[in-house]
C-alpha cells in the first residue's frame, strides 16, 4: 500500500482506526499497572499524567462535538465538556501536591472542588442527550425505574462503600459530607445513565454508549477510590485507577465518534425494548444478593439497608401494579383495534354494509343451516339504473352520497333479521332468511324498489333512483352461495333486458 493510498485510507476511517488505538492503550496501560513493569515510582508519574491528560483530551473532544452539533445536542456536549475540564482541573491540583510538592494531597483541598465538580455537570450532559420520545404518561412509570434503580445502587454502595466511609468518621462534618459525596454522586450518575441508556435511538447510539461506558468507568474507579482510602488502603498507581483513565478516553471516544457521525438533535419515536422493560431489575437483584450476604454474614442487616429495602420491595409492587394496568389497558386497545380490523375487512368503507366477502360467507352459512331445518331463503341482487349519469352530471361526491342514501333506504326496507350488502361500484345484495313462502319475497322484494324511488334531495339538486333487482330462492339442489349468488345476477342481467326498474325472478326470469 503507498503512503498516499495509506493516508486515503486514514481519511475514510479515521475514527476506527482511533478506536483500535484506544483500545491498544487501555489494554497496555492496564496490564502494566497489573504487572508493575517499570516500578512503582515511575508508574505513579504514568498514572497521575495520564489520568489528567485523558481528561483534559475528553474535555477537548467533547467541546469540537459541541461546536459541530447545535441546539439541543450541543448544550449536552458542551456540558460534557466542562464536566471533563472540571475533573481535569481537580487531578491537576492533585499532581501539583503528590508530584510537585511531593506531600500527600490534604483532605479537602481543592482538588474535591474539581472531582465534585465535574458530578452536576456530566448529569446534567446524560439528561440533555435526545433520546427516545416519552409521552406524559409514562413519566411516572420512569421516575418509578429511576427510584428503583437508585435505591438498588444505594443497597450495593452503602454495603460495600458507602457504609465503610461513613463508619470510618472524618476529622470535620465537611469532611465528612465530601467523602460520603463522592460514592453518592457515582450511584446518581450510574442510575440516570441506566435510565436513558434503555431508550437511546439506534442512530445516536454508538457516542451515546461509549459515553455512558466512560462515566460508569471513571465512577467505579471514583468508589474504589473512596472505599480504600476510608480503609487507608489507596496507593497511587491502583489498578483500578484505570478506570479514570479508560472512562475519560472513551468520553473523548464517545464525542470524536459524534463528530464522524452527527447525531439527530430531535427526539426520535422508538418502540420500548425487552431490555428498557427489564433494566430496573438488575439493580433491585443486586440489592438483594448482598442484603442476604450481609446478613448470612453478620445474622442481621442494619437499619439503613433495611428500611431501603423495604422501600425498594413498595417500589417494586408499585411498578408492577403499573405494569399489569398498562398491559390491561393494552389488551383493551388491542381488541379494539382488532374489531376495527375485522369490520374494515368484511364491511365496505362507503356505506358501511357488509361486503361481498362477508355476505358470501353468511349465504353459505345460512344454507347450511337451513338443510337440517328444511327452511328457505333468498338472495336479491340490486343494480342501480342508470347510475353512470348521476357521477358524469353532479360529480363522484354526490354520486357517494346517493350510494349512502340508497343504503339508509334499503336498511329500512328490509326486516331486521335480513341482511343487506354493497358488492361494490352501484350493485348490492341482500340475503332473506325464513321465507314462508314465494309472495312475502315478493312484498320485500317491492318494498325496497318502492323505497328507491322516493325522491332523494341533495343540495340543491332532486334525484329520483331506481333499480332493477333479481331474485333466486334456495332449492334442496342449491349447490351453495355462489350458485345462488348466480342465479339472482342472471334474473337481474334478464329483467334489465326486459325494461329496468323491475324484478326478475330466477327461473321465471320475469315478475
Amino acid at each position: 500500500m503507498t503512503a498516499w493510498s495509506q493516508a486515503s485510507w486514514l481519511r475514510a476511517h479515521w475514527w476506527t482506526a482511533s478506536a483500535v488505538l484506544v483500545g491498544a492503550f487501555i489494554v497496555f496501560f492496564v496490564a502494566g499497572m497489573v504487572a508493575n513493569l517499570f516500578g512503582a515510582s515511575t508508574y505513579t508519574y504514568f498514572d497521575n499524567i495520564t489520568e489528567t491528560v485523558a481528561a483534559y483530551a475528553g474535555a477537548a473532544a467533547c467541546a469540537v462535538a459541541a461546536w459541530r452539533h447545535h441546539r439541543r445536542l450541543r448544550l449536552a456536549w458542551a456540558l460534557m465538556a466542562c464536566s471533563a475540564l472540571c475533573w481535569g482541573l481537580g487531578q491537576t491540583v492533585w499532581n501539583w501536591y503528590q508530584l510537585v510538592q511531593n506531600v500527600q494531597t490534604p483532605f479537602p483541598s481543592f482538588a474535591d472542588a474539581g472531582y465534585l465538580g465535574m458530578v452536576p455537570f456530566a448529569v446534567a450532559a446524560v439528561l440533555a442527550f435526545p433520546v427516545a420520545y416519552e409521552q406524559t404518561r409514562t413519566h411516572i412509570r420512569s421516575v418509578l425505574d429511576g427510584l428503583l434503580i437508585v435505591a438498588g445502587f444505594l443497597v450495593v454502595s452503602w454495603t460495600t462503600v458507602l457504609g465503610a466511609v461513613y463508619q470510618a468518621g472524618a476529622d470535620s462534618t465537611l469532611a465528612m459530607v465530601l467523602s460520603l459525596l463522592y460514592p453518592l454522586s457515582d450511584v446518581a450518575i450510574v442510575s440516570i445513565i441506566l435510565l436513558r441508556v434503555g431508550r437511546v435511538a439506534r442512530g445516536s447510539a454508538t457516542p451515546l454508549l461509549l459515553l455512558a461506558a466512560g462515566l460508569v468507568a471513571a465512577a467505579v474507579a471514583d468508589s474504589n477510590f473512596a472505599y480504600q482510602t476510608a480503609n487507608n488502603t489507596y496507593g497511587a498507581g491502583s489498578p483500578l485507577d484505570a478506570g479514570w483513565v479508560a472512562g475519560y478516553v472513551l468520553i473523548a471516544l464517545a464525542a470524536l465518534r459524534s463528530v464522524h457521525s452527527p447525531m439527530r438533535a430531535d427526539a426520535p419515536h422508538v418502540f420500548p425494548s425487552r431490555f428498557s422493560a427489564l433494566l430496573p431489575y438488575p439493580p433491585v437483584a443486586a440489592a438483594l444478593g448482598v442484603a442476604i450476604a450481609e446478613m448470612v454474614r453478620n445474622g442481621a442487616i442494619d437499619r439503613f439497608t433495611f428500611w431501603t429495602m423495604f422501600a425498594l420491595v413498595a417500589l417494586v409492587l408499585v411498578r408492577q401494579y403499573l405494569v399489569v394496568t398498562d398491559n390491561a389497558r393494552l389488551m383493551q386497545r388491542l381488541t379494539v383495534r382488532e374489531r376495527e380490523l375485522d369490520h374494515q375487512a368484511n364491511h365496505d368503507s362507503l356505506t358501511g354494509l357488509p361486503n361481498r366477502a362477508y355476505f358470501t360467507r353468511q349465504v353459505a352459512r345460512t344454507l347450511e343451516e337451513n338443510r337440517s331445518t328444511g327452511a328457505r331463503c333468498a338472495v336479491l341482487f340490486l343494480d342501480l339504473d342508470d347510475f353512470k349519469q348521476v357521477n358524469d352530471l353532479l360529480g363522484h361526491a354526490t354520486g357517494d352520497r346517493v350510494l349512502r342514501a340508497v343504503a339508509s333506504r334499503m336498511r329500512g326496507a328490509l326486516r331486521p333479521l335480513d341482511l343487506a350488502s354493497r358488492f361494490g361500484g352501484d350493485e348490492f345484495a341482500m340475503l332473506i332468511d325464513r321465507i314462508t313462502d314465494e309472495s312475502q319475497l315478493g312484498t320485500i322484494a317491492s318494498r325496497v324498489l318502492a323505497a328507491l324511488r322516493e325522491p332523494l334531495n341533495i343540495d340543491d339538486f332532486v334525484c329520483s333512483t331506481r333499480g332493477t333487482m333479481g331474485m333466486a330462492l334456495s332449492e334442496p339442489d342449491t349447490d351453495g352461495a355462489e350458485e345462488l349468488l348466480r342465479r339472482a345476477d342472471v334474473a337481474m342481467y334478464a329483467a334489465k333486458r326486459a325494461g329496468k326498474d323491475r324484478i326478475g325472478v330466477y327461473p321465471a326470469m320475469a315478475a
